[in-house]
């Protein structure tokens, strides 16, 4: 759109790796895109191996940390590239510029620290921190993330609190610094469904009362509907459909298609679960063509050659990496 801010985040062209002794590095995301506003949720949903959680550790830098590495493309943040940063600047972005809510609520509280302890190690990272206001913003923090009694959780260690009072820590945390972004990887897994309700409340509180733009990663389709301004699919290492929630309600790639077929909430009781036939291919162990093509029902001959589709479309608008959008069922 003409006049349109540029992009908070531009994900371009994205390539990761894991090295191997002796041989070529292990591809595990290959050319991801996508591109968010600033104040934007966005979810990113995919099967387990779709590379989601590694292209959230590249936006934090942690990479390294799991023996991976950037190979190829772009992320830039605000327009500084941070795909090939150093640490120098990283300690710049992580934690200040970009949060991080990390997957499991139990496994995530430092478990010899108290709460308080560990909020105020987040809050003396932040760029003009003073020892003296602390605790008082320690405690603001655990209000804003709707914790009760937040001076007696600041005296407690993790162990003491339930896996919701945790994964509001971890949030309080992430957003000790005031950061642009927040990527937050799967932040209800483990958790009851009342409890995901509230941590999604609070998720969105957080972005209405301080603009800040959310990246949620999520299996759960019909949670990124509900709270999501646009949606991300991957597959097999790439992305292969995005757009807003309401464009990609009507699904251009096969497999998104699948995924809301497979939706439990969608299947009548007493009835037979819709799943998605075959398997996801092994992480980079990519046959030519389209990654998804073994499994789908309208594959045609060029589906299978070539480098694997690249997203088509506007921008912003509804992309898709499908050779044949037009031999879905209910297509235009």
């Amino acid at each position: 759109m003409t006049g349109e801010p540029p992009p908070l985040l531009d994900i371009n062209d994205l390539r990761i790796g894991i090295a191997r002794s002796g041989s070529a590095p292990l591809v595990v995301v290959d050319n991801a895109c996508f591109k968010l506003r600033r104040g934007e949720m966005l979810g990113l949903i995919g099967e387990s191996g779709s590379g989601k959680t590694m292209l959230c550790r590249s936006l934090i830098g942690t990479l390294r940390r799991r023996g991976a590495v950037v190979l190829a493309g772009s992320i830039l943040l605000d327009g500084l590239d941070l795909a090939h940063a150093d640490e120098r600047t990283w300690r710049t972005v992580r934690g200040r510029r970009i949060g991080y809510v990390p997957q499991s609520a139990l496994a995530g509280p430092n478990p010899v620290m108290t709460i308080g302890d560990q909020l105020g190690e987040a809050i003396r990272q932040t760029p003009g921190a003073k020892q003296k206001n602390v605790t008082a913003r320690a405690l603001e923090l655990l209000e804003v993330t709707q914790i009760r009694r937040p001076e007696i959780v600041m005296k407690q260690y993790p162990n003491q609190l339930s896996g919701g009072m945790r994964q509001r820590v971890m949030i309080a945390c992430a957003i000790a610094g005031n950061p642009e972004l927040l990527v937050a990887d799967e932040p209800t897994t483990g958790l009851d469904v009342t409890v995901q309700a509230e941590i999604m409340k609070l998720l969105r509180d957080i972005r209405a009362n301080m603009g800040t733009a959310i990246i949620l990663v999520s299996h759960d389709l019909a949670l990124v509907d509900d709270v999501c301004d646009r949606l991300v699919v991957m597959h097999a290492g790439t992305c292969v459909e995005s757009g807003p929630i309401a464009a990609v309600a009507a699904p251009r790639h096969p497999y998104t298609a699948a995924l809301n077929r497979s939706r439990i909430e969608l299947a009548a009781p007493g009835t037979t679960l819709v799943t998605i036939k075959g398997q996801p291919p092994s992480v980079g162990s990519w046959l030519p063509g389209c990654r998804f093509a073994e499994r789908c029902d309208i594959t045609q001959p060029d589906c299978r050659t070539g480098p694997h589709p690249a997203l088509v479309g506007p921008d912003m608008g509804h992309r898709t990496a499908c050779l044949h959008p037009d031999l879905m069922a209910g297509a235009p």
